[in-house]
Parts: structure tokens; sequence; C-alpha cells
């Protein structure tokens, strides 16, 4: 009669190990990557009402909020009759799109700020265009987090 001495782990035990230690490995590299791009920077909060369309301008104020620097945030126009139908509006080192009332890029409390059109006497920004009666809505983004700012719609005489 032959005694075996040998004694191992099964197999199915040292695969649970492998599979056990590979989830461990696999989730740490997870949350070290998800906290290494994650940003620090406070997003922008501040309430931006459009305060009239005038002309071919349409007109902005920051009402309650953070101060914040026009090169900062990017602007999304939309017709609510039209959802499909949108433009995004930022400054960039070739045009300027949100333009101060004062000659200070940073718009703080109660500063108001505006958009020109560029067709005419029609309100239009590249082949967006919006008629008299409907209504513009918009949305402000920070651009160095992305998070949306503030929102609202005004009626275009």
């Amino acid at each position: 009669m032959m005694k075996k001495t040998d004694s191992a782990v099964s197999e199915v035990v040292g695969v649970l190990l492998m599979l056990t230690i590979t989830l461990i490995l696999v989730s740490l590299v997870a949350v070290s990557m998800n906290s290494a791009v994650s940003s620090t920077e406070k997003p922008i909060t501040a309430t931006i009402i459009a305060s009239g369309v005038h002309g071919k301008n349409i007109t902005f104020e920051n009402t309650a909020g953070d101060a914040f620097v026009l090169n900062q945030i990017e602007l999304r126009l939309g017709i609510r009759e039209y959802p499909s139908q949108y433009t995004t509006l930022r400054n960039t080192a070739e045009k300027e799109r949100l333009i101060s009332y004062s000659d200070s890029p940073t718009i703080a409390l109660g500063d108001r700020f505006y958009i020109e059109s560029e067709g005419g006497e029609k309100l239009r920004w590249g082949s967006f265009e919006i008629s008299s009666g409907s209504h513009l809505t918009y949305r402000f983004y920070d651009l160095r987090t992305g998070s949306p700012i503030s929102s609202g719609e005004i009626s275009v005489p």
C-alpha cells in the first residue's frame, strides 16, 4: 500500500488566487489613473443672464457668483423651436466673439458683455441664424473644467 505524502493546493484554488490578485491590481491602476486625471480647479459658479437684444448685439450680465475671464468660457446658442440647430462661440486668438463693454477681459459681478452678430441686420453666426419671434437659448460652459455655468433663453424681437 502506497502512502502519498506530498500535499499541494488544488488547481481551482490556485486559479481563484491568481484571479483575485489580478482584479486587485486592475482596480488599483484604475483608481490611480482616475485621481491623476481629475482636476483640482474650482469651476466657475456664476449666474449669467441675457439682458437684451439690441440691434445685432445680445447683451449678457453677470448677476451673481464669481468673476471670470471671457477667454475661460464658451457659449452655446440654440433655438428653442428647433433644438437640433445650435452653434458654439468662444474667444480665439483669431477672433474675439465675447466682448466686454469695459476694456477688461474679466467680468465681475454686475459687469456686462455682448456677442455681435455676423449677419447684418439678422442675428447670425456662421450658418446659425435666428429669426424674429424665435426664442434664443444659451448655455455657458467653463472651458477649464467643462462644467456648465449658467443657461437661459431670451425672446428675439
